[in-house]
């Protein structure tokens, strides 16, 4: 054991001594390195425009499907990009003046095709189709709609993200993310068939935000997943070695005369309760008065809505997830599960999450302006929240926040946030700039830098908070470094922080080797990630990390969809004094309790795990996953080491 922890101590100190000077390599090889040239966008076609209407049933009999823009030749984009698609895959589109429709013919072998009666956007563990519509042909966000193969739909907003190599192994093919916070309005229908699966699916134009011109180009692609075999396919050809998956879309073009028609949504809600009890000859009931409240959503132009609601009833809303606390250190996070704030929510993000709708609890009034004008998206958001909800519990707290971001040449952005908070004589208020460089087609430089100024009552403070991110994308080789700094004063009224007062760097290199086709490893991933955490006193001094952690990964996948992964984790921790401060530890004399002194924890935790996870392909009736980790590993709750054997 003490040679082990002296090991764990040697290298530890020599991966913390290395970080800045490998993520200055890094940064010179990125401004070395000669990318691949993007492939030409010449995946390009217009539908046609038929004034004609089809019952959305999953059979594409009706004769309007004969007429449409038939889109094949799909190419593989996972495990190996480039390669032709095992199984054909068939797009039919045409538009009608205030929807656009499209049938999907998917071929795969009888009894392959992975289909179950999912909830909405939970499809992931079947066989599904998604449509990407760049509306606006910027190459930064894609609508998402998504079917699997009897029409149940996912839906949300893709953007293009970093491909990742996690701590666990994962090898993190996919160059993109979806949110799927945003619902739309859309209808699908599936069925399947001997040869595979159809389905048919509409969508109105007014579910849509989209440009103003008469005559209008999307960015297009459609991405199949084969649950039985893990492939991924995609009809406009993308390559792994490019940043952006946007880009590399194709495009329908000669939309014309698109008709959005008013889009008004008008929802009055009424509530009442009453509470009763016993009286001893009865039951005596004590009657709220009923509040009066709704909701209205304007489409204001094609691109510009404004929504706004009055004393909300959210009693329907899913109930949150349960979460498990394992590092008392953060706090935890819930997701947005109401609809008012999930409308446009996907406008509101930042590099940092500068804005959480949660912090509003119980408003009394709100209203949003959200949409794209001449190049820039624009989210505005106002609230009253109800006074229950302040730290007096008769104080109103007052909520603004604004989002701007402008594109720029290529899938480049800049962008500003300014949020405010106010509660009787406290208030915060935060101003941020941020924004997302693409370089050479396969680099991706992201920065935020923001200051808050915090009104507690008696004093005004002020803090900032500093963030950068450079990424290489590439089908061999790759990269994630990052840095960010958050000042221990730094605070966000509107927004949330698991944890302030830290310094946080990572670097995570990898390598990807290919299989031959249809041979047994398709995909390999091996990582190295070196992660430091400071607290912000510590990283200004110069000193070691607080926590270090060196992590050896390996992901492996297999033909038939099955996944491997293999991690070695190296880590140590050191004792944060300010969590203990409530500790104590019991002084006995004579066995009889005598006084307490103050807990003082190890200097340094250390920890060496092993992780082992097996992912099988979905079956007709099952999948499974296997996740193992085994070693010594930390208890923060009682500071000390532990064995950790978990299945």
């Amino acid at each position: 054991m003490i040679v082990m922890r002296n090991l764990n101590r040697y290298v530890l100190r020599r991966a913390s001594r290395m970080l800045p000077l490998l993520l200055a390599l890094a940064g010179t090889a990125a401004a070395q390195m000669s990318p691949d040239a993007a492939p030409p966008r010449v995946y390009s076609a217009a539908p046609p425009r038929l004034d004609a209407d089809v019952r959305v049933d999953g059979v594409l009999d009706e004769a309007v499907w004969q007429q449409a823009l038939v889109l094949d030749g799909f190419s593989q984009y996972l495990p190996a990009d480039g390669r032709p698609a095992a199984q054909p895959t068939e797009v039919r589109v045409w538009y009608a003046p205030t929807a656009i429709y499209f049938g999907i013919r998917a071929s795969a072998p009888a009894g392959t095709v992975r289909a179950t009666l999912a909830d909405r956007d939970r499809i992931s563990g079947d066989d599904y189709v998604l449509l990407l519509l760049d509306t606006f042909d910027d190459q930064r966000e894609a609508f998402v709609l998504g079917v699997n193969p009897l029409g149940i739909q996912m839906d949300g907003i893709l953007r293009d993200a970093s491909q990742q190599a996690s701590m666990m192994g994962t090898g993190g093919g996919r160059a993109y993310t979806i949110d799927q916070s945003p619902d739309f309005v859309f209808q699908s229908k599936g069925r399947l068939t001997p040869g595979g699966y159809e389905v048919e699916v509409a969508v109105p134009f007014k579910s849509l935000r989209y440009q103003s011109e008469e005559t209008q180009q999307w960015g297009f692609n459609v991405v199949r997943r084969v649950q039985q075999s893990g492939f991924e396919d995609t009809w406009a050809p993308v390559g792994q070695q490019q940043a952006s998956f946007l880009a590399q879309s194709g495009t329908l073009t000669d939309l014309t005369a698109l008709r959005r028609g008013l889009v008004l949504d008008l929802n009055p809600e009424l509530t009442a309760g009453a509470t009763g009890e016993p009286d001893g000859e009865g039951w005596r009931y004590d009657a709220a008065r009923p509040q009066v409240g709704g909701n209205v959503r304007w489409g204001i132009t094609n691109n510009l809505a404004l929504t706004a609601t009055a004393n909300p009833d959210f009693s329907q809303v899913e109930a949150d997830v349960v979460q498990i606390e394992y590092d008392p250190r953060s706090t935890l996070f819930f997701p947005e599960k109401r609809p008012f704030f999930l409308e446009g929510i996907e406008l509101f993000q930042t590099p940092n999450q500068l804005v959480y709708s949660r912090r509003i609890v119980d408003p009394d009034f709100a209203a949003k302006l959200t949409g794209k004008v001449s190049g820039t998206n624009v989210a505005a958001l106002t609230a009253l929240d109800d006074p229950d909800a302040s730290l007096t519990g008769r104080d109103r707290r007052y909520f603004n926040v604004l989002r701007l971001r402008r594109d720029l040449a290529g899938q480049s952005s800049l962008g500003m946030a300014y949020t405010d908070f106010i509660e009787g004589d406290r208030s915060n208020r935060v101003a941020a700039v941020d924004g997302r460089l693409v370089l050479a087609s396969r680099y991706t430089l992201t920065f935020q830098g923001a200051g808050s100024v915090t009104n507690n009552g008696t004093e005004r403070v002020t803090a900032p908070l500093w963030d950068v991110r450079l990424n290489q994308s590439g089908r061999r080789y790759g990269f994630n470094t990052s840095l960010r700094g958050i000042h221990p004063d730094f605070r966000a009224g509107s927004g949330y922080f698991g944890r302030v007062g830290i310094v946080r760097a990572n670097f995570t290199p990898r390598v990807t080797t290919y299989g031959a086709q249809g041979a047994l490893l398709e995909r390999w991933t091996n990582s190295i990630t070196f992660d430091g955490t400071w607290t912000y006193s510590r990283f200004t001094d110069g000193k070691r990390p607080d926590d270090a952690k060196l992590h050896l990964n390996s992901a492996f996948g297999l033909r038939g969809g099955w996944d491997l992964s293999t991690s070695i984790l190296i880590e140590s921790f050191k004792y944060p004094p300010d969590l203990y401060r409530n500790y104590f530890i019991e002084r006995r004399v004579g066995g009889v309790p005598a006084d307490t002194v103050a807990y003082t924890g190890t200097d340094r935790l250390f920890n060496l795990d092993v992780v082992g996870v097996v992912t099988t392909p979905r079956f007709q009736k099952f999948n499974a996953n296997l996740f193992v980790i085994a070693g010594q590993d930390e208890n923060f709750f009682e500071w000390a080491s532990a064995y950790i054997f978990f299945v």
